[in-house]
């Protein structure tokens, strides 16, 4: 291997870094700046905040599709389209003179989540050995925290001093076009087996659909997702603030500490995983999540549920990583395919855990809620014990 090679090897994960990153920001803009763009235009907040969850549909859609095309373009073709898509939206949101364009815009920061998101991890897995995925994995994880963390504070600074608009163009923009350079320089152009092999478009769901592993680890990852970042995520920052009476300020400064732990759990759990296997880890993580929400939405003091938050998002770190770690091992000749409906999956059960949290608050309290989205954490425990395979499947041939 020619010493060119060897440093471009080296800058593959920088660059699927720098690609998964950029597409966080846009939803991190809207929903700090939901009072900033509703003034501009003129509308209500409650209008202005549909923006993200028109989004979502998209993505379910468009991840959907990417379970085909991941079988008949190659992994840096559809990672390119995303980033590029990526691009031209934020452009059009930052000039977009009217709402209608906006939500046009925005709405397909959906379709860019579920062209990248699903090839960065396919990347992964057809890069890294098997013993060097779990530490991958949770660096990956662990750095996008971290640029999340910096996004939170610049995107402030920046909408404050300029405006929302400024946000779009001098934060996302530039991440954005690096990402998009950077792939094109250094991504090798990986296909799937599956199309190496000559396999129908449509084989890549009938393997995955045929695996019971498969199917476990993707209704697990949905419960798990939506009960952690559609639920607890999505409402932490309102259940401080009337739970407890705390002023926005000092709740954002909780829910940054729950960041960082999840960040921290990123990191354990790629140590975890590759000592102890990913399998037992996920399992006894995800039932400690699930029994760590119902105590932190129940919680009688602030102190404790400072103190619970911390705890509990660790762990929830932990999961993340260990559920994306297995997720590559299942049907690895469809690795692309099963990649692309877990993105489906995850968008479906954050749409079902922000809808679910929105109608018990109003039916019952944060008290209710705290105890289903730990019932939903702890029955994707059950499924991940049940069903889940943490070695890889061998290859099953189906012939059409």
């Amino acid at each position: 291997m020619s010493q060119e090679n060897r440093h471009d090897r080296n800058l593959i994960l920088p660059t699927l870094i720098v690609s998964i990153s950029s597409i966080d920001p846009p939803g991190l803009i809207i929903g700090m700046s939901l009072i900033e763009v509703a003034t501009s235009f003129g509308v209500s907040v409650g209008l202005a905040g549909q923006i993200r969850s028109i989004g979502s549909v998209l993505a379910i859609a468009v991840a959907l599709a990417m379970g085909v095309l991941s079988v008949r373009y190659s992994y840096k073709s559809l990672l390119l389209a995303g980033l590029l898509v990526n691009l031209v939206s934020v452009l059009c949101c930052g000039y977009a003179p009217t709402f209608s364009l906006l939500l046009v815009c925005f709405s397909t920061v959906g379709l860019v989540t579920s062209l990248v998101t699903p090839m960065v991890f396919s990347y992964i897995g057809e890069t890294y050995t098997a013993e060097r995925r779990p530490q991958v994995v949770g660096t990956v994880a662990a750095v996008r925290t971290v640029s999340y963390l910096l996004m939170v504070q610049l995107i402030g600074y920046v909408v404050a001093g300029w405006g929302w608009r400024q946000a779009f163009l001098f934060l996302v923009a530039p991440l954005t076009a690096m990402g998009l350079l950077l792939s094109q320089r250094v991504l090798p152009g990986i296909r799937s087996e599956a199309k190496a092999c000559g396999a129908d478009i449509l084989e890549g769901y009938k393997g995955v659909f045929a695996s019971r592993s498969a199917l476990a680890c993707l209704l697990g990852n949905l419960l798990a997702g939506g009960a952690w970042a559609g639920g607890v995520v999505a409402y932490s920052v309102t259940y401080l603030r009337e739970d407890f009476a705390l002023p926005l300020p000092e709740a954002s400064r909780i829910f940054s500490l729950l960041v960082v732990c999840v960040l921290v759990g990123n990191y354990l759990g790629g140590l975890l995983a590759r000592q102890l296997g990913g399998k037992g880890v996920m399992v006894s993580s995800s039932l400690l999540t699930g029994l760590l929400i119902m105590g932190y939405m129940n919680s009688p003091s602030l102190a404790l549920t400072v103190g619970l938050s911390a705890t509990m998002s660790i762990t929830a770190g932990v999961v993340l990583t260990c559920a994306n770690t297995l997720l590559l091992v299942q049907v690895p000749r469809f690795r692309g395919t099963v990649t692309s409906l877990n993105s489906a999956a995850t968008q479906l059960g954050l749409a079902l855990g922000a809808s679910l949290g929105g109608f018990i608050l109003d039916a019952s309290g944060w008290g209710v809620m705290g105890l289903v989205y730990g019932v939903m954490h702890i029955a994707a425990a059950l499924i991940y014990l049940a069903g889940v395979m943490d070695r890889e499947e061998p290859d099953i041939s189906y012939s059409s």
